[in-house]
């Protein structure tokens, strides 16, 4: 029995040995393994801060990536989710910087101003141009049209004209064939500029974003209208042409008579359809000081200049011929002046048209179905006549001027040669039936300066019935 036990405390002594060791290797086995992961954790910690000291010091050397890495702090403190990488901030923080290098110059074109205003723009100048548009992963910065259209509007960029409307009240019909119809018009329609802001700030937005450093903008005129506040159907009273003609140089009393010729006489006339247009019955009554004209310069007796009242009154005559021409209206009674004048070498050399009361008149013939308002004004020393309308899609085009020594071989005028003391043009109105009327406006003076052939170049002008409406239209 006694052997028994102690046998058996050997064996139990012997487990425990065994447990003891078999603890003794776990513990060392575990604690090995948990130095080896500590020494794994931190040489994986000192890595990681190795590659971030490296970025910082990467970062540091470039300065897009410095502003780049504030620009994505800024965004983190300031809750944004979209928070792009510093690489990807940085291309975006270069192209915002060749956006403030960009200079465009901005030339803004207009009929009148020869000298044309411009706009010398850059983000630098306009910094709130510049819009930044982020993702998560993507930024960039672009031009903003928004902005340039406050820019634009707020800074009277460009000074123009806007177009201005007139109102017709009433009519008062003519008695007799002596008298013209007139209309009570408020204002007198003009043509103007309504800048397209939209237009111009996507097209400067846009030239940012590109290799341009110099545009130009056309502004589109548009026109003035007569607004018809009457019961009378008058049509659409569109602008169908224009006669323009330059009085620089004239006298005193000649430009007195220019201008009270166009303002007081021919000024909102009417034409019924069908009916004629009579020039000297615009005058109202003798042409004489007691009548408000004064003394100017006139021709007589076919080549010598005197003085008389109304001189320069067909300055006036001339600017309503023009606009009958351009208009393509039936001309039933014309002649041009015996000697040549410069006062109607611009705006149409030899397209001119000389009165006389009780000897010589201007009669053209509304030949459409509706009715013509006829409006003329002075501004500086360009006279204007501008005859309103419904327009019928009829075509005018007018060819020249041919003299003696540019017409080219076998022209002929009136059955003949052109003659050295003779202007001639060629008109042709194309209607929208398909006929076709060509003429020939010519003009003989006394003499002519060889000069004048030298100075104008033959050449074709288009006009069309309301050609501002169509063009905006």
């Amino acid at each position: 029995m006694k052997q028994f036990l102690k046998s058996h405390r050997r064996s139990i002594a012997a487990a425990m040995g065994v447990l003891t060791m078999a603890s003794l290797v776990s513990y060392n086995h575990t604690s090995t393994l948990a130095m080896d992961l500590n020494s794994g954790w931190l040489a994986t910690v000192s890595s990681n801060r190795s590659f971030q000291r490296m970025q910082r010091k990467k970062y540091e050397s470039q300065p897009n990536h410095r502003i780049a890495q504030r620009l994505q702090q800024r965004l983190r403190r300031r809750g944004s989710r979209a928070v792009p990488s510093i690489n990807v901030l940085a291309k975006a923080v270069a192209s915002r910087q060749a956006l403030l290098r960009k200079h465009i110059s901005v030339t803004f074109l207009t009929e009148e101003d020869e000298d044309h205003t411009v706009w010398d723009v850059s983000a630098s100048r306009y910094p709130l141009w510049i819009r930044p548009s982020f993702t998560m992963k993507n930024a960039k910065f672009v031009i903003n049209p928004d902005q340039i259209r406050q820019d634009f509007s707020d800074g009277n960029i460009i000074t123009v004209d806007p177009p201005v409307h007139a109102i017709l009240r009433s009519i008062t019909f003519k008695e007799n064939e002596k008298s013209v119809s007139r209309a009570n018009i408020e204002g007198t329609a003009r043509a103007g500029y309504l800048p397209d802001v939209d237009l111009i700030a996507s097209s400067i937005a846009k030239a940012f974003h590109s290799d341009l450093t110099e545009m130009s903008i056309v502004l589109e005129k548009e026109e003035g209208r007569i607004i018809n506040m009457t019961d009378l159907d008058l049509g659409n009273l569109r602008l169908w042409s224009t006669g323009k003609s330059n009085y620089r140089g004239s006298t005193y009393s000649r430009a007195h008579n220019v201008e009270k010729a166009l303002n007081k006489h021919v000024q909102n006339t009417v034409v019924a359809p069908g009916d004629t247009y009579s020039f000297n019955s615009t005058l109202d009554g003798p042409v004489s000081i007691a009548n408000g004209w004064r003394m100017a310069k006139i021709i007589v007796n076919g080549g010598d200049l005197e003085l008389a009242p109304g001189g320069g009154i067909c300055q006036a005559s001339t600017t309503v011929f023009r606009a009958i021409v351009n208009g393509g209206f039936p001309v039933v009674d014309r002649r041009a002046h015996s000697i040549y004048v410069s006062y109607y070498k611009k705006h149409g050399v030899g397209i001119d048209a000389t009165i006389y009361p009780g000897s010589q008149d201007l009669v053209f013939t509304n030949d459409t179905d509706n009715y013509l308002v006829i409006q003329s004004y002075s501004e500086g020393s360009d006279a204007f006549v501008n005859i309103f309308g419904t327009p019928d899609g009829r075509t005018v085009a007018l060819e020249g001027p041919y003299f003696a020594s540019t017409a080219p071989q076998g022209f002929t005028y009136r059955g003949r040669g052109i003659h050295r003391n003779e202007i001639v043009w060629i008109q042709r109105i194309d209607y929208p039936s398909g006929e076709s009327r060509e003429y020939q406006i010519g003009s003989r003076y006394k003499t002519l300066p060889e000069s004048v052939a030298r100075e104008f170049k033959v050449e074709e002008t288009v006009f069309t019935s309301a050609p501002l409406a169509q063009l905006s239209n």
